[in-house]
């Protein structure tokens, strides 16, 4: 397992690692449909892709945060850090007052349930953006499919468990929901801010650090291409040039580093 504790002021922080790297080339090339074979093996170049899953857990005012909750038990394996990181920092699931899930991709919410179907974070309340709550409602109720179906009961028997909120809302001392919206529709991050120090989790803004110097890749996950590309755009400039500290969740572990621009593009440099 690995856990990287860190602090934002007096936000005190960790990343636990849900789990490492578990996606080859040929996944990668997959990820990028209209771009060739060729252009992704180019910008891997030699390096390896990242793969990592890396979930953001906050302390502030007294309160346990947890910012999405990965695969959990029944992922793939060598899934569950998350929950044996906890462990490791003397924390059980239960400690867990709230956790903010920024979208609702698998690899960020499927470890809400254990393999039983139960609750794994039985006294936490849960937040999500209510543009992703909408959309993911409507898209299960329109599928046939019966893992959506799944999916759409489970969420509305939690439903009375969840606050709904909106890109600047403040959902705990220093820590304020930020519009990352393309890659699905209420896709948000978290700034945080204490005693002058800034970080931003980018969530899903990209999975690849090639895609810091290809900006229009569009990735197959994205929900809507043109606006996650515009999303891209506009929050990688803001960190750029305000040296925003940031945070990814698909990044190498722990997924810490600045932005910087780099010709037409930009560079990621990590501090851990």
């Amino acid at each position: 397992m690995a856990v990287h504790p860190f602090a934002i002021g007096e936000l005190d922080c960790a990343v636990l690692q849900e789990g490492a790297s578990f996606i080859d080339r040929d996944t990668v090339a997959e990820l990028f449909p209209d771009v060739s074979r060729a252009d992704v093996e180019a910008a891997l170049g030699d390096d390896e892709p990242s793969g990592s899953l890396n979930l953001l857990l906050i302390h502030s005012g007294g309160a346990g945060l947890l910012v999405d909750v990965g695969f959990g038990e029944a992922g793939p394996p060598g899934m569950g850090g998350a929950l044996r990181g906890l462990g490791e920092l003397g924390l059980a699931p239960g400690d867990i007052d709230s956790i903010f899930l920024t979208h609702f991709h698998p690899d960020h919410i499927a470890g809400l349930r254990d393999e039983a179907g139960e609750p794994v974070y039985a006294n936490a309340r849960y937040i999500v953006t209510q543009a992703e709550w909408d959309a993911w409602t409507a898209r299960w109720a329109a599928s046939s499919s019966a893992d959506d179906r799944t999916l759409l009961e489970q969420f509305r028997a939690l439903q009375d468990r969840f606050t709904f909120v909106n890109p600047g809302d403040e959902i705990a001392p220093g820590v304020t929901v930020f519009d990352l919206a393309g890659h699905t529709p209420g896709q948000a991050g978290l700034l945080l801010e204490s005693q002058g120090e800034r970080l931003l989790l980018m969530v899903d803004l990209l999975l690849q650090p090639f895609q810091l110097q290809h900006l229009d890749w569009r990735l197959v996950f994205d929900m809507d291409g043109a606006a996650a590309v515009d999303t891209r755009r506009r929050v990688l400039a803001e960190c750029a040039d305000s040296q925003l500290a940031t945070l990814f969740y698909h990044l190498d572990f722990p997924g810490l580093g600045t932005i910087t621009r780099d010709g037409s593009g930009y560079a990621f440099t990590p501090t851990a």
